[in-house]
């Protein structure tokens, strides 16, 4: 089954995925009296951010190696790995340097790069590349959501 030409299960699921993001963003900007509580809640959206960019690279080596059997490119297994890191830097960021709006927008920025890769590197079928442009707008603007809570 398709839905906007897309299959339907990774589609549905990457919606589903896409629900933490919107809470994490949406008890953000719903206590902005609240510091503890909007706290946590940031730091909530930081660490699913990181799971997500680790899923991501997951996804990314498993595509390279799946294509290229027997000598998988050195490049594209690094940058698999990259998000997965910079994600978890910009958790260690907050937890260690408070968080504040930068850190959300570090954050956004490396779900907007890691979807431009996405979207427009081969080695994803072109139906995952469109499922990719979803998850990572929705991604994008938890977080940049997340980083405008610091200015309400």
């Amino acid at each position: 089954m398709k839905l906007f030409g897309m299959p339907a299960a990774p589609l549905v699921l990457t919606v589903a995925g896409m629900l933490p993001f919107a809470a994490g963003a949406g008890v953000m900007l719903a206590a902005a009296d609240q510091p503890i509580l909007k706290a946590q809640a940031g730091l909530v959206l930081l660490v699913y951010g990181a799971v997500i960019l680790s899923f991501l690279g997951g996804l990314r080596w498993g595509a390279e190696i799946t294509a290229q059997d027997e000598t998988p490119r050195a490049g594209v297994l690094a940058l698999s790995v990259v998000g997965s890191l910079a994600g978890w830097g910009i958790v260690l960021w907050a937890f260690f340097g408070g968080a504040g709006w930068p850190v959300f927008a570090a954050g956004a920025g490396l779900h907007l790069l890691h979807g431009l890769w996405d979207a427009g590197a081969g080695g994803l079928p072109g139906w995952m590349r469109r499922v990719r442009v979803i998850g990572a707008a929705c991604a994008v603007a938890a977080l940049g959501a997340g980083a405008a809570a610091y200015f309400v």
